[in-house]
């Protein structure tokens, strides 16, 4: 039995291999000297009140790898109208993927945490509108990117104004 399909497509079973893969190699930034000083850090910061149990990012992150990977194939295999732009939007993504817990677990940091999130929905937002033109089928693999990030966009700008930057030596904005 082949890797690869006969056209040369990944199996979902692949790609979600690949999700789970990259997802735990986008963990290792986030890795603290333990998980006290991990956990300490998450009670410390004042959380939104609509925020969900923290061992739900993971999966959603799953989830979206899956589908950026299921886009970056299809936009990888075929000539369309903004394939540059696309593979750009997506190197861009993918950075902020595997820095956004070094910026958040490591420096501390929740405006630069907001910063990244807000960054990575106008990326998946302008992915979605560039691959809708070309195809519809293929901008639905950004549509799960776009609503995590609109939504975590909320969680990130609540934390960067409710509390201190260490990065930024500011207090927070609204107590």
């Amino acid at each position: 039995m082949s890797r690869i399909t006969a056209t040369g497509k990944l199996r979902w079973w692949q790609v979600a291999l690949i999700a789970i893969a990259v997802s735990a190699l986008g963990s290792l930034s986030a890795i603290m000297p333990s998980k006290k000083q991990k956990k300490l850090y998450n009670n410390k910061l004042e959380q939104a009140p609509w925020a969900p149990p923290s061992w739900v990012f993971a999966p959603a992150w799953t989830i979206n790898n899956f589908f950026l990977i299921r886009a970056l194939e299809s936009v990888l295999k075929r000539d369309i109208d903004g394939k540059r732009k696309l593979l750009l939007l997506q190197a861009g993504i993918w950075a902020v993927f595997f820095s956004f817990n070094f910026v958040y677990f490591r420096k501390k940091s929740p405006l630069l945490a907001a910063i990244w999130t807000m960054s990575d929905n106008i990326m998946a937002i302008a992915s979605m509108l560039i691959s809708a033109r070309a195809d519809k089928k293929l901008s639905l693999n950004y549509l799960p990117l776009v609503l995590w990030t609109s939504f975590a966009s909320t969680l990130a700008d609540y934390q960067a104004v409710k509390n201190p930057d260490p990065v930024f030596n500011s207090k927070a904005l609204i107590d």
